[in-house]
């Protein structure tokens, strides 16, 4: 089964995704994109696919350990170095890594959903590496074809004050003075799941696509529920505890299929119709899920992943 999503989202005021610090100066993280017509490149804020697949395995994790599926200590913890090397796995599994890599693969996939879903990469000094592709895509969030000329990157003058503190403590600084970029814009949105591989080996090539748990259905059913928490809460992005920006969704499209099937780019405000258009000539019992047209921005998000849990 193969979820993919994608919309159009407007975020003002934010600072979701900043880049280096230049003396009191942070920077929003800035991309190169083109327009169509003209190929003129504009260089905009942006907020990375990284700062979007570290928001869903947050609530990855924490939708597992509710439902009693494994999560190695540090995934629970929200530090997702992903079986690195020796000593990530053994601080995160309590266990020496096995030598063979069906058994290395085997035993990660068994003790840790985020990984089972979102991949990782053994990379020991020794050599024997083993890789796992993450299930789940998702990507830049950009802003739109429409908003793309008129988007501006604004520094903020903030100061943190600590008037009458002793000088030996704050060493003779009373006013601290920073600024911190921020912007708004429609932004797209892109995220997939692609079901086939959870609770599954892959790296081996005579042993992929071998189920090495007995829960897989659970664990489908667990990463969907994240699924739908992620979207509706909107759960990812930094500088959220002073500077939550302001959210509202333009359009959302859900597509559940029984094969792989992505939904057009939101980049041109037209893709819901090219959706439509899409299913029409390619369609692998594929349902559609759009707002705002078929209701609220929840109750598309619910019956979306609803639909999906039936297929499993």
């Amino acid at each position: 089964m193969f979820v993919s999503i994608r919309g159009r989202v407007l975020i003002n005021v934010e600072a979701l995704n900043m880049t280096e610090s230049v003396g009191n100066y942070v920077k929003h993280r800035r991309v190169p994109v083109i327009l169509p017509e003209s190929y003129t490149t504009y260089f905009v804020p942006a907020i990375s696919g990284e700062s979007i697949a570290h928001g869903f395995q947050m609530i990855l994790a924490e939708e597992a350990k509710k439902k009693g599926l494994p999560v190695c200590k540090l995934c629970e913890k929200g530090i997702f170095l992903k079986s690195t090397n020796e000593s990530v796995f053994k601080e995160a599994f309590g266990q020496d890594p096995p030598k063979d890599e069906f058994q290395f693969e085997k035993t990660v996939i068994s003790n840790c959903l985020v990984e089972d879903v979102g991949g990782f990469l053994y990379a020991p000094r020794a050599g024997g590496n083993v890789k796992r592709t993450s299930n789940f895509y998702t990507g830049y969030m950009i802003p739109t074809k429409e908003a793309l000329e008129n988007v501006v990157i604004e520094p903020q003058l903030h100061s943190r004050y600590a008037l009458g503190t002793p000088p030996e403590i704050m060493k003779e600084q009373g006013q601290m003075i920073y600024y911190v970029e921020l912007s708004s814009a429609v932004y797209t949105f892109s995220f997939d799941l692609d079901t086939r591989y959870i609770g599954k080996a892959t790296f081996v090539c005579d042993k992929a696509g071998q189920e090495v748990v007995n829960d897989v259905k659970k664990r489908i059913e667990v990463t969907l529920d994240a699924i739908q928490k992620f979207s509706i809460e909107f759960t990812f992005g930094a500088k959220k505890t002073r500077f939550l920006p302001v959210v509202e969704w333009e359009s959302l499209v859900i597509a559940v299929s029984d094969d792989v099937w992505t939904v057009p780019s939101p980049f041109a405000k037209n893709y819901v119709e090219k959706t439509k258009k899409k299913m029409e000539k390619v369609n692998y019992n594929t349902k559609l899920f759009v707002f705002p047209d078929d209701g609220e921005f929840e109750e598309v998000v619910v019956n979306a992943i609803e639909e999906a849990k039936k297929m499993i």
